[in-house]
């Protein structure tokens, strides 16, 4: 089970989409940081705490030196990346996990800096993979996503579209 590092956009996409039930059953060593949870607004930081409260998440607080001047020390040597956008890269570095991010920017610097960076995406595709949710269902959701989200690629939502069609008929 690899730790994964969710920044706020997944987190909030996942929320709007009503699919945090969903995305637990996926059984993933869930974190989060204190920076990322409070960029969320009230009712997002009220049904994450849900499953901070369970244990279904773990919010990580950034309480060591340490970790502070890592955090900073990426956010001076990185572009355009916010302080919250850094303490997730870090963390996904430190222990070794997938950074869940569907910033371009953070995406492109993380990987380069050798971390593995999944977006949302990734979590349909483990969601179907894993049979927690049918493709009719996630043909609906990917539409919904990219009308919130349009940033997002659509030659990805495409392929999965097709993909999806195929395999839910030849199911």
């Amino acid at each position: 089970m690899r730790i994964i590092s969710n920044d706020a956009n997944i987190l909030i996409d996942l929320v709007h989409l009503n699919m945090m039930n969903n995305f637990i059953q996926l059984e993933l060593d869930l974190k989060t940081t204190d920076f990322i949870f409070e960029e969320l607004n009230d009712d997002q930081k009220e049904i994450i705490n849900v499953y901070i409260e369970s244990n279904q998440i773990e919010l990580i607080t950034t309480e060591e030196d340490e970790d502070f001047e890592s955090i900073a020390s990426i956010l001076d040597n990185s572009s355009g990346l916010s302080f919250e956008d850094c303490s997730v890269w870090h963390y996904a570095n430190k222990l070794n996990g997938i950074l869940l991010s569907g910033d371009g920017k953070l995406r492109k610097q993380a990987t380069a800096n050798g971390v593995s960076v999944k977006g949302i995406l990734y979590i349909f595709d483990q969601l179907l993979l894993k049979k927690l949710i049918s493709f009719d269902y996630a043909m609906e959701k990917i539409e919904e996503l990219y009308k919130i989200n349009p940033r997002l690629p659509i030659d990805a939502k495409d392929e999965r579209i097709s993909n999806w069609s195929d395999e839910k008929n030849v199911s």
